[in-house]
């Protein structure tokens, strides 16, 4: 069976593991044989064709593709842990949320869930034809095209969950991120390269004044909306992989969506003084997304709120993957806050 790219192998790293990720196999035959079931499907006719686990210290999760002959492939999630009754009937309804807004489009969509099981936080989709963004990414020499579809599938979805406008409060971010400082100065917390980190959060507090008060466009947020989690073929771009149900300022989206784009793929090189991203992908970007303009202050803030975000998240990093995207962050922010 093909490996599709929305699929990543298991790296197990300890021998440990084994016991652990055999159970979560069990358990998630088990969820799927019900689950197809409940969708009205011969559960004996599929079986498991690829798969992707995340095995972290305090999250184990598993995805597996299911098919077989003269069927219909679908898509099959299982969140063995942490378990949390509360988050993930919250996931479920930012999935239908998002589904709805985009059933009657057919160039943007979200997947379908057939069946649900809240108690053992799995649940059963439709299977959606197609290739991540950041696979295409690497396999494109020009990335604007696949910057348009990422911007209008981001636009269709804000445009289909807006609930307000409303006034942006930055000095909260601002705020945060000095807390950060104190508690490096104090020597309560430390990362890689926290002098610099400390200046530039400092510098922060100056680009306040320019989007207080703005008001700005409120949807819901994704809020996990990377560069994994946009799925494109030639007919239809398709997202996945909500968050709790929430609502934000659109800019955190988009925010969150183009700092990931830069930190696997786009070009740390060519980056002019003050910018994210070099000013023709940014372009391209904005081209596709339609719902709010390009000269939005939120989303200038919030772009280098996100550099900051990400600097701290990922300054422990402890693999090879981890420790590159961090160097390409302080590229980022170098050229961000000149």
């Amino acid at each position: 069976m093909k490996t599709v790219s929305l699929f990543r192998k298991l790296e197990t790293k300890k021998e440990d593991d084994v016991p652990k990720i055999d159970g979560l196999r069990a358990s998630a035959s088990q969820c799927f044989s019900t689950l197809a079931a409940h969708a009205g499907l011969d559960g004996g006719v599929y079986s498991c064709g690829t798969e992707w686990i995340k095995n972290e210290e305090n999250r184990l999760h598993i995805v597996q593709r299911y098919d077989g002959d003269e069927v219909t492939s679908v898509i099959f999630k299982h969140a063995f842990l942490p378990s949390d009754p509360a988050e993930f009937p919250q996931i479920l309804a930012a999935h239908q949320q998002a589904y709805n807004a985009l059933a009657n489009r057919d160039d943007v969509a979200v997947p379908k869930v057939l069946a649900q099981d809240v108690a053992q936080q799995a649940y059963l989709m439709e299977f959606s034809h197609g290739t991540t963004f950041l696979d295409l990414c690497r396999g494109a020499e020009d990335h604007g095209p696949l910057l348009r579809k990422a911007g209008a599938w981001i636009a269709a979805y804000h445009a289909g969950t807006f609930k307000e406008e409303r006034a942006f409060q930055p000095k909260f971010m601002a705020r945060h991120m000095l807390h950060l400082v104190n508690q490096m100065e104090c020597g309560e917390r430390k990362i890689h390269g926290q002098k610099k980190f400390i200046e530039l959060a400092k510098k922060l507090t100056s680009d306040v004044g320019s989007a207080e008060g703005y008001i700005g466009k409120v949807s819901a947020k994704h809020g996990d909306l990377n560069a994994h989690n946009l799925l494109m073929s030639d007919h239809a771009t398709t997202g996945f992989d909500f968050m709790g149900k929430s609502d934000a300022p659109v800019a955190y989206d988009i925010s969150r969506f183009l700092l990931s784009y830069m930190q696997f793929v786009g070009d740390v090189d060519a980056l002019p003084a003050g910018h994210v991203l070099p000013p023709d992908m940014m372009d391209a970007f904005w081209e596709g997304y339609d719902f709010i303009n390009s000269n939005d202050p939120t989303v200038k803030f919030l772009m280098k709120t996100q550099v900051l975000t990400d600097w701290n998240r990922l300054s422990g990093g402890v693999n090879v993957q981890r420790s590159v995207r961090f160097a390409r962050i302080e590229k980022i922010a170098r050229q961000a806050f000149t």
